[in-house]
């Protein structure tokens, strides 16, 4: 087989191998439960509509506006409504925390707060 015959497989193997991050990104987790500043973790059940593989965390998201559709349910109390929509306009090389924050531990209001920082590797990478 000729290098020339060979060239176009080696260049789709390349394109196939770039993945979501060869590009900036942004990343969306549950925040950690604090009982002082009266936060629990939540739930990311979707983002766009489309269902998360995991519910603790995303995978790499494109910078821009995206809905996300966050579970809430706690064994203290009854909280409504259990699911709740968040539109958030995502920055690149940023990590988001989501938490539930309650003024009372058994229920039945509670709001979403969102905590964000750098992805350090993602600056150093894309930085202009």
């Amino acid at each position: 087989m000729s290098l020339w015959m060979l060239a176009p497989a080696l260049l789709a193997a390349a394109t196939a191998l770039a993945g979501p991050y060869d590009q900036p990104y942004a990343l969306v987790e549950r925040g950690d439960p604090s009982e002082v500043r009266k936060e629990a973790t939540v739930a990311i059940t979707k983002i766009d509509g489309a269902s998360t593989r995991n519910p603790r965390k995303s995978d790499p998201i494109p910078p821009g506006r995206h809905t996300l559709t966050l579970h809430f349910e706690s064994a203290r109390g009854a909280f409504r409504p259990e699911y709740r929509d968040v539109e958030l306009d995502l920055e690149a090389c940023t990590r988001y925390r989501i938490v539930a924050s309650y003024t009372n531990k058994m229920g039945p209001d509670w709001s979403p707060k969102v905590y964000a920082e750098p992805i350090g590797e993602c600056r150093r990478k894309f930085a202009s």
